[in-house]
């Protein structure tokens, strides 16, 4: 051991040994605490998390309050998740799958994130109001809200997805239901309104909303037809082309007889008959039937109602008949005197063509001829003859030409026996009708000379418009017998 101890090496060693036990003792402080580790554990508070009804049967009973709503809540976690979480992840229950119509003290649970714990809620249960409710049906109602335009109408709203809604109430207030209907505004329209999402409303016996009510469907889709303003009037008929040589017109009808205009007030006001929204095209007609005639608007009209109408056309082979007629002068000027020298009586026969029953109701005025004088000077000249013709009655020869020769002479000139004094111009002096259709039978017995409603006015290659309840002759047709126009 002596010679471990005086060994220089062992010395040194013991020495420096030595010295850190007593810097040890020197420095040792026996109340001092030891080195702490730092915390990773948090709290957290959440004011106001929202109570979150569950379990109840919504077809039986409705929650019609909860005291409280929102409850205060202290938790506990490792501060990382604490910042990460948001209020919504803290959820409070309240749990009614087993609870009765009443007032009811319900406890609450809650849901807490992974690695959270609650250390506090306050409170810790509820009180609800529960109520036994019911579904009925409803027709929906929809109101009007403002006015159109000025002169514009409002028509009757369409429910797009239909007029029935279920309302699901407590049953002890079912019967204070008084309406459940939607509105729409048409202030100031000029068109048809539509509301795609219109808002569904119930209204208690006074009017009042019930915000409460669960009403499905909650929004529905309506319609509200703006239009002008309207007049239902008599509807003409215009008729353009010809039928087939060897046809003639025996009746038409329309399936109606009057029809809606819409447009300014002004304008209907004006108007007594529709004219020229419907034309029916007689070259297109080749045997009895009916036909389809589009109804458009014409001029300054907006709209006519129906868009579209069913004409039935009666046809039937031709006949004819000749007439005799006088001549009808027109507008001599003042100062002049007439005498006829071609035809020296002033009368002419003309041969005619149409149905049986269109020739038998031919009248004595019904055909005329007619000398235009306003340009008669001094002397011998010849007229063209404007020819005068019933609806649905053509010349038999459209190629002929009618003319009168006349002597013009001046009124105060000494009178001749030729002279006509001045010539008629009244047309009083026709030949009546008379004769029969030539190579004519009788009428076939389905001929009705009553016949159609038809609508127009016009020769009988179609010209011109018509209105009443049959063709009638008497609607005549201007013919013009010009030796360059024809007939």
């Amino acid at each position: 051991m002596d010679k471990w101890l005086s060994h220089p090496t062992i010395l040194k060693i013991l020495s420096v040994a030595i010295a850190l036990l007593l810097w040890a003792m020197v420095h040792f402080d026996p109340e001092s605490t030891p080195a702490t580790v730092t915390s990773t554990m948090d709290t957290k508070v959440i004011e106001a998390a929202s109570v979150i009804p569950t379990g109840l049967d919504e077809t039986k009973y409705a929650l019609v309050n909860v005291e409280p709503t929102v409850v205060r809540l202290v938790v506990e976690g490792r501060k990382a998740n604490l910042l990460t979480m948001k209020d919504e992840d803290y959820a409070v229950h309240l749990d009614l799958s087993h609870v009765t119509p009443g007032e009811h003290v319900v406890p609450l649970t809650y849901d807490l994130p992974k690695g959270i714990s609650l250390i506090e809620m306050s409170p810790r249960s509820a009180t609800v109001d529960i109520v036994e409710i019911e579904t009925k049906t409803f027709e929906l109602g929809v109101a009007t809200e403002g006015t159109p335009a000025n002169g514009y109408i409002a028509g009757t709203p369409t429910v797009k997805s239909g007029t029935i809604v279920n309302v699901t109430l407590p049953k002890d207030e079912m019967a204070l239901v008084g309406a459940v209907r939607t509105t729409v505004d048409i202030e100031g329209s000029e068109k048809n309104v539509v509301n795609k999402k219109a808002q569904v409303v119930v209204y208690d016996t006074e009017g009042e909303a019930m915000d409460h009510a669960i009403i499905r469907p909650s929004t529905v889709e309506v319609e509200v037809p703006v239009t002008p303003p309207l007049k239902t009037m008599p509807l003409q008929i215009s008729y353009t082309g010809s039928l087939p040589n060897g046809l003639s017109v025996s009746s038409i009808k329309a399936d109606i007889d009057k029809v809606a205009v819409y447009g300014d007030q002004k304008l209907l006001d004006s108007m007594d008959t529709y004219t020229g929204g419907v034309t029916v095209d007689l070259s297109k007609i080749k045997e009895s039937g009916t036909v389809k005639a589009k109804v458009t608007a014409v001029g300054d009209v907006k709209m006519v109602e129906p868009s579209e109408i069913d004409v039935e056309v009666k046809v039937v082979p031709s006949q004819t008949l000749t007439l005799d007629r006088s001549v009808i002068l027109n507008d001599l000027p003042d100062g002049l005197k007439t005498a006829f020298k071609d035809p020296a009586n002033g009368h002419i026969s003309i041969t005619v063509r149409g149905a049986p029953n269109m020739l038998a109701a031919i009248q004595a005025n019904d055909v005329r001829l007619i000398a235009d004088l306003s340009g008669a000077k001094i002397g011998q000249a010849t007229f063209p003859l404007l020819v005068k013709l019933p609806r649905f009655i053509d010349l038999a020869d459209e190629s002929q030409k009618y003319t009168v020769t006349l002597d013009i002479a001046d009124k105060n000139a000494p009178s001749g026996n030729n002279t006509a004094g001045g010539g008629s111009n009244n047309g009083n002096g026709d030949v009546p009708a008379g004769g029969q259709p030539e190579d004519t039978p009788s009428p076939p017995p389905d001929t009705d000379p009553g016949a159609g409603n038809g609508a127009g006015n016009g020769s009988g290659n179609g010209s011109g418009t018509n209105t009443g309840s049959s063709p009638d002759p008497s609607s005549s047709t201007d013919t013009e017998a010009d030796p360059d126009t024809g007939h």
